[in-house]
């Protein structure tokens, strides 16, 4: 008689089995059944889900609190269990590990797990935040003791479906020629970044005069995925300006959309070059992955990183016809490639992209694909990447900090004009200073490195990743794969946190002659011509001679004293367990606190937990941006403000206020507290020349510009 898998290695189901809502709360409950083989004494069971999975982490020390789970079993013998998040093998890493302990268990018994078990008062296990079509719970036996594990025959899964619209999202091209014809895009989503795929209902838009081909109205049925493309507007008079837009009561606002009469030779664009989709470390497939960065977050330009380590020669001949595939000349750019993932000593992450189709994958190992026989062509450490590559067709390099951080004691100048600052790993000036402080004249990048299917619009939800994905903005003489290589060779961009800011720096030489975003010249002083329009108001543009602030605006910033910031910033490390928890709560002792808000908040899962007319609370992390709370006080001349949080704790008298802001260092990767005033914004469309001869020392002057706005999102210039 023929047996199959699923005779010898058992079967599992999962119930409920029906759609799930992203970051709802509930109880599942997986019954695996026991095989032919059993499970013997010293075996061992695990149901692994995926790294980039922000399920609620579960515990089985507290019946009453969140997330908590139960296993029990039919049969004899004795079990006992565990939660690993590195217990199985990449990408299934976070895994409950259930070990037959004692005797053995039979055919016919069942191991029984409740995620979620509310019998002790907990209010359920919190299901992932992201949409995934297939969120599977990854089942493996090791029915013998030996170690070696083997998967069952058929994965118990369920939906991940988006929840109800919470936010609306407008899109639309940064720059615009006078009657141009342009696109604007309305996305609804979820309070976890998600589409609102299901959103039936009306957008009521308002633009300014001059905008026509815009209707008032624009019905949604539920059939469009939350998201449409208004095609065939156009603005009749040149100005800046932006669309506002409502939805069942939600407020929406586009990102500063500058009309002007005649076009220059470059123009800007928004891409993403950096992420992952489900064949990798990710969720969800690469023609998933490359539909939503076209069609969803409405992106210009793209790009698939994985890791190089799980890519097969199959899968890489797949992300080549993707590229080709999706490449649509003027009207969305993807380049093939993949992520170098060395260990940092022999150079760390850096992501590989080609100007050309058909160009090999130098991997650095096999460590996780089988196929030996293209072994050769893997190339380690760096250096012999940096070589290989040079004798290839045209490649682009850049270092980015991801799990690992890129080492940027290794440097190709003639492959590696930008680096990445920015992604949903972190904010990450401390490479911008390490490149400065090194001599490296390169550009600056924002990208996400999305794990979650959301390249372009990659929001945290409540796991590995601290922030809201990057985006870079390049300035191309056309919308080619040519045109961003180009544009990427010559630094012509900027990062930010993720908003579409328009920012312009501009430098005159002493003969006069006007140089773009990223160019290098000689000459005796510099004025930089600078101007920004923000998706907020803007609280700050500095401008940086290499390491040093030279120039603030506005010099003297207006500040509310009837209202307090208190904001934490920084990362615990530079390497992977960088996200730092700062929950705590403060207290005003002698003042009354009339109201509170977030500041800078990056997921619905952080933020204000409570507040008293004393004391407020919160849940936050950071991992190298800020997050914070404004109060509105009455404060005492003796008021006294109490910090206690997970990282540190002070004590600040408010009178020392009167001399400026305090800062509390707090070591780490600049983690610190810094309590002020609220500073006032200054406007969403600023601008200012600033002038200085430059310094007697030799050598190359770095110059850029870090913007900062009310809301705590940024953008750093090239």
């Amino acid at each position: 008689m023929t047996h199959s898998a699923r005779d010898y290695y058992g079967w599992a189901e999962v119930t409920p089995d029906g759609p799930v809502t992203a970051g709802s709360t509930g109880t599942w409950t997986l019954v695996y059944h026991v095989g032919q083989y059993g499970i013997d004494d010293g075996g061992t069971l695990k149901v692994a889900w995926r790294f980039a999975s922000d399920w609620g982490k579960p515990q089985s020390h507290d019946p009453a609190a969140a997330n908590f789970y139960s296993v029990t079993h039919s049969g004899q013998g004795r079990i006992s269990h565990r939660w690993d998040p590195k217990g199985f093998i990449r990408p299934w890493q976070k895994c409950l590990v259930i070990d037959v302990a004692e005797w053995a268990l039979a055919r016919g018994d069942t191991i029984t797990i409740v995620y979620g078990d509310t019998g002790g008062g907990s209010p359920g296990t919190v299901a992932q935040t992201f949409r995934e079509r297939t969120f599977e719970f990854r089942v493996v036996v090791d029915a013998f003791g030996t170690g070696q594990f083997v998967e069952i025959e058929r994965q118990p899964e369920i939906e991940i479906v988006p929840d109800v619209a919470a936010h609306l999202v407008l899109l639309a091209p940064t720059q615009v020629g006078l009657n141009e014809d342009f696109s604007l895009g309305v996305k609804l989503e979820d309070e976890w970044g998600n589409p609102a795929v299901g959103f039936s209902g009306e957008v009521v838009l308002s633009a300014p005069d001059g905008v026509v081909g815009l209707p008032a109205r624009v019905a949604f049925d539920g059939s469009e995925g939350g998201v449409q493309r208004l095609k065939g507007v156009r603005m009749a008079a040149a100005k800046t300006f932006t669309v506002a837009a409502t939805a069942a009561g939600i407020p929406g606002e586009s990102n500063p959309i500058e009309c002007v009469a005649a076009l220059e030779a470059l123009r800007p664009y928004w891409g993403d070059l950096h992420g992952q989709s489900e064949e990798t470390v990710g969720t969800n497939s690469i023609e998933d992955y490359f539909t939503f960065a076209r069609d969803v977050a409405l992106l210009d330009f793209t790009g698939h990183q994985g890791n190089d380590f799980q890519i097969t020669r199959e899968f890489w001949e797949r992300i080549g016809r993707c590229a080709q595939e999706f490449n649509d000349p003027g009207q969305f750019v993807v380049f093939p490639g993949y992520e170098w993932s060395a260990t940092t000593p022999a150079g760390g992450d850096r992501n590989v992209y080609y100007l050309e189709d058909g160009e090999p994958i130098h991997r650095t190992s096999h460590w996780q694909v089988a196929d030996g026989t293209d072994v050769a062509t893997d190339r380690y450490p760096v250096g012999e990447l940096f070589e290989q590559l040079h004798k290839g067709g045209r490649a682009l390099v850049v270092p980015h900090i991801g799990g690992r951080p890129a080492n940027l004691a290794f440097h190709d100048p003639d492959l590696e004009p930008v680096i990445e600052i920015t992604s949903a790993w972190g904010q990450f000036e401390w490479l911008l200073e390490e490149a400065i402080e090194r001599g490296y004249q390169v550009g600056f990048t924002g990208g996400s490195d999305d794990h979650k299917g959301r390249p372009g619009a990659s929001y945290p939800g409540s796991s590995s990743f601290g922030v809201y994905g990057g985006m870079t903005c390049l300035l191309a003489d056309e919308l080619t794969r040519e045109g961003v290589w180009r544009a990427l060779y010559a630094r012509r961009c900027y990062a930010t946190s993720g908003p579409r800011i328009i920012l312009d720096v501009q430098a005159v030489d002493d003969t006069g002659t006007r140089h773009r975003i990223g160019e290098a010249f000689d000459s005796d002083d510099v004025q930089l011509h600078v101007r920004a329009v923000g998706t907020q108001e803007i609280e700050e543009i500095r401008v940086m001679r290499g390491l040093d602030c030279v120039y603030r605006w506005p010099e003297e910033p207006t500040r509310d004293p009837t209202r307090l910031r208190v904001v934490w910033s920084g990362a615990r490390i530079r390497g992977r367990d960088r996200i730092a928890t700062w929950d705590g709560h403060l207290t005003l002792t002698g003042g009354v606190i009339r109201a509170a808000e977030g500041f800078a908040f990056d997921s619905a899962n952080e933020g204000i937990v409570e507040q008293t007319e004393r004391a407020v609370s919160w849940r936050s992390v950071t991992s190298g941006d800020e997050d914070g709370v404004i109060l509105d006080i009455d404060a005492a001349a003796d008021a006294i403000l109490q910090f206690r949080s997970a990282i540190t704790d002070f004590d600040l008298p408010l009178v020392d206020l009167a001399q400026g802001p305090s800062v509390h260092a707090a070591g780490g990767v600049g983690l610190q507290v810094k309590v002020e005033y609220l500073p006032q914004g200054s406007g969403r469309d600023v601008g200012f020349v600033w002038h200085e001869t430059l310094p007697a020392t030799k050598g190359t002057q770095p110059y850029y510009v870090r913007l900062a706005q009310t809301d705590g999102n940024r953008a750093w210039s090239s």
